[in-house]
């Protein structure tokens, strides 16, 4: 995720993994989940993956990933291609973005992730995809947002509290400090929900406990 608002206005990324935590740490929440929006132009989204990692193992448990049709701006740009590698031919004849809401709906009530009894929170590379991103479009397109899209915990400010340093860079500034390889392709959803996920893996291990870091809606 960028930080630069006109880097914004082109292409945005919301990357979304869904952690269980140990047991053995002291944390409120059972699991974080962090996803995974990209957009053109206006924030129109086009690629939105999930993963849910277990918290014992902190491996991969489950995957979501869809690719979203644009409807205002039906045709990518060039700039969005050569950033995500995501061409024309992965979003033609994709679901509409109400559409995979839905789904990813499904898919968390399958997980047992919309429980009651179950403590979950988004986690985001920033905040821009949760606090503008996200609502903004659901706003324009007259779509309602899910209650469990309104708090989560920026991996930012996470890994900042933990390090003493704000990675200005974003993933590759984490994965730096930490010692870790990149993961995939830069700025492609689903690469970066792995490269979170394992950041996150990182900063547990080493006894970091994770606190949302958004104010109440």
């Amino acid at each position: 995720v960028f930080d630069m608002p006109q880097v914004h206005w082109l292409q945005s990324h919301v990357n979304l993994v869904e952690i269980r935590v140990p047991l053995s740490m002291d944390c409120w929440c059972q699991y974080f989940e962090v996803l995974g929006l990209v957009g053109q132009s206006w924030e129109e989204i086009i690629e939105f993956p999930i993963l849910k990692l277990n918290g014992r193992t902190m491996e991969i448990e489950s995957t979501f990933h869809m690719y979203v049709q644009p409807v205002v701006h039906p045709q990518l740009t060039p700039f969005c291609t050569e950033l995500t590698g995501i061409i024309q031919a992965m979003v033609d004849g994709q679901p509409s973005l109400q559409q995979v809401l839905e789904r990813v709906d499904e898919w968390m009530a399958k997980e047992g992730l919309l429980d009651p009894n179950v403590k979950s929170i988004f986690v985001t590379c920033g905040d821009w995809d949760l606090k503008v991103m996200l609502p903004g479009q659901c706003q324009y397109l007259g779509l309602p947002v899910a209650d469990y899209f309104k708090q989560w915990i920026n991996l930012k400010k996470a890994y900042s509290f933990a390090m003493g340093c704000w990675p200005k860079n974003g993933l590759l500034d984490m994965n730096k400090g930490l010692s870790l390889q990149h993961i995939g392709r830069p700025h492609s959803g689903i690469d970066d929900c792995k490269n979170i996920a394992n950041i996150m893996k990182t900063l547990a291990y080493q006894g970091f406990i994770f606190k949302q870091t958004s104010k109440p809606f």
